[in-house]
């Protein structure tokens, strides 16, 4: 054995080129490969196509609210409008072309209602489409005339037109400012050149008297010697009611004991015991008791009578 051999020094281990970097890969971040680039390859893929979803969204709304307002222009200008009516219009045309058309309108009712606003409220001439008429608004031009209470239109194939309407029937007249009108059981007032053409009626006066008045005269209807002896009712600031008898006798009355009033003054004037020569005034507004006023001639025959006694 050679004494070299054995003598030999230990040599130190050869250092890989690689070692420094392997520190640094254990220290620092790993580094890539193929599998990490696939990876972050499908997070963009996803991230794009999650934009393009996004952007899609924005567009159909878009879309949407274009679409919503381009609508709401057409209707509000009023085509779709304009081409039903004009459709509707080609069909009336049509079947007035084939005997659909207004000959003859047939009215049952009229009174005091003058023909020629008749004709003027229902705006109808012959030969106009009978499907045309509006049979609602015809009827609501009628009942706008003074003297309609109620009006009824209708429609009588191929060519009639039958109107019914309902006059308003006065029952009482109201004089204001020196004019007078027609009152009918709805408190309605119509004004009338010359009231003498529809018989004798009770006359009423004060504001507020048309609409309160059918509920009086109703109620006189009760009281038959009232009605003889009544000459005028007059409504007194819109609370009460004053009678004015044949004579000039007044009769104050409450709303508020009006029937009770009325009996009472039925009592009277049928045991006559108001006299024109007597009494001026009777008071009827407290249902307990009431007041008599008298003529200053009975108040002197009174106190006559009464020195007569004590002389």
């Amino acid at each position: 054995m050679r004494l070299s051999s054995v003598f030999k020094k230990p040599t130190a281990p050869k250092r890989s080129p690689n070692a420094s970097q392997q520190k640094k890969v254990i220290h620092g971040a790993a580094p890539r490969t193929a599998k990490t680039g696939t990876t972050v390859k499908k997070n963009n893929k996803k991230k794009n196509a999650r934009t393009i979803r996004v952007y899609a969204g924005y567009i159909r709304l878009f879309m949407i609210v274009l679409a919503v307002t381009m609508l709401t222009i057409i209707w509000c200008l009023g085509y779709p409008q304009k081409a039903y009516t004009n459709s509707i219009q080609q069909m009336q045309r049509l079947l007035a072309g084939i005997g659909f058309k207004v000959q003859e309108v047939v009215v049952h009712g009229r009174i005091n209602t003058q023909q020629q606003d008749l004709l003027k409220a229902l705006k109808i001439s012959r030969g106009d489409p009978i499907f045309a008429i509006d049979l609602q608004q015809a009827r609501f031009h009628l009942e706008k005339l003074e003297w309609v209470r109620q009006a009824t239109v209708v429609r009588r194939l191929p060519d009639l037109v039958q109107i019914k309407i309902e006059e308003r029937r006065p029952i009482a007249i109201w004089q204001r400012n020196n004019q007078f009108y027609l009152v009918d059981e709805d408190g309605t007032a119509i004004l009338t050149k010359d009231h003498r053409n529809y018989g004798v009626l009770p006359l009423i006066v004060g504001e507020g008297a048309p609409q309160r008045s059918p509920e009086l005269l109703a109620m006189l209807k009760e009281f038959p010697t009232i009605q003889k002896n009544l000459q005028a009712v007059s409504r007194i600031r819109e609370r009460r009611w004053d009678i004015y008898l044949i004579g000039g006798i007044l009769v104050k009355l409450s709303d508020a004991s009006l029937n009770q009033g009325l009996e009472i003054l039925e009592n009277l004037l049928k045991e006559q015991r108001l006299s024109v020569k007597n009494v001026n005034e009777v008071d009827l507004r407290s249902p307990e008791r009431y007041f008599v006023k008298v003529t200053p001639e009975t108040i002197k025959r009174i106190k006559n009578s009464r020195k007569g006694k004590l002389a």
